[in-house]
């Protein structure tokens, strides 16, 4: 079974301040992934969807996921707009209430999808409603992920771990009396970074378009390419995540 996770589309009419065209660059990615031997069973959006957080902006990211034909799943991230984007895609299993989490099952893997988003704010906060959710949602038996857009704990860019979530330990705790729970996978750091968070394996997803510099100093952006992550489950066997840049070289066989 195979899940590709994408994150940080900003997807909005004009280029962005870095220059790149989201939706150029949201094709590209597409492309790179049709181009996968074997495709995907399922496209993971990690949040950070639109940069506008607007109606037509998700209106037409919905029109471009029908067009490529992979089930997917999305979470918001603090660019998006929770309204819009439940209204945008109604197929979704959103959880009643305010927050947009919701459980995915793939084969026999479990995505739980955290909603993290503060209204009006960069940085994302894990409460009372979600750990109330987690124990509803979390199936003792199955192979589980837990998927949020901010990451619950420092990774070593201060810019970042500024604006990362709040109450990760509440988090870090539930997590410890989970063995089903296998990683963490999230998204708004604009990098690929590889880290543990409760004893689970912790990756963020670079983005769509520009990623986030690694500096120590104040937040920059770089013109690094952008990439995507590639989860492989196989029954027995334990997760293995792969980076991707989206502008792939094809495949050369080793002559015999």
């Amino acid at each position: 079974m195979r899940i590709v996770q994408l994150s940080d589309l900003h997807l909005q009419p004009a280029p962005l301040y870095s220059g790149v065209d989201p939706w150029l660059a949201w094709q590209a990615a597409l492309d790179r992934i049709a181009a996968l031997d074997p495709t995907p069973d399922m496209l993971l959006l990690s949040g950070d969807l639109a940069n506008d957080g607007a109606a037509p902006t998700y209106a037409r990211l919905a029109a471009s996921l029908a067009a490529a034909g992979w089930p997917f799943a999305l979470l918001p991230g603090n660019h998006d707009g929770r309204a819009a984007l439940r209204a945008a895609f109604p197929g979704q299993a959103w959880a009643d209430g305010r927050l947009l989490c919701q459980r995915v099952d793939c084969g026999e893997l479990t995505l739980l999808l955290l909603d993290t988003l503060v209204a009006g704010e960069e940085w994302g906060d894990f409460g009372d409603a979600h750990l109330a959710w987690l124990d509803a949602h979390c199936p003792a038996g199955r192979r589980v992920v837990v998927t949020m857009h901010h990451p619950p704990c420092a990774l070593g860019i201060a810019g970042m771990d500024r604006i990362a979530c709040r109450g990760g330990e509440r988090l870090a705790a539930w997590l410890a009396g989970r063995p089903q729970v296998e990683a963490v996978w999230c998204g708004h750091v604009h990098r690929l970074v590889v880290s543990t968070f409760a004893g689970k394996m912790l990756l963020t997803a670079p983005a769509t378009v520009h990623q986030i510099a690694l500096v120590d100093g104040p937040l920059a952006w770089t013109a690094e390419p952008p990439g995507l992550l590639v989860h492989d489950l196989a029954p027995g066997r334990p997760l293995s995540s792969h980076y991707l840049p989206v502008a792939g070289a094809p495949a050369v066989p080793y002559e015999a």
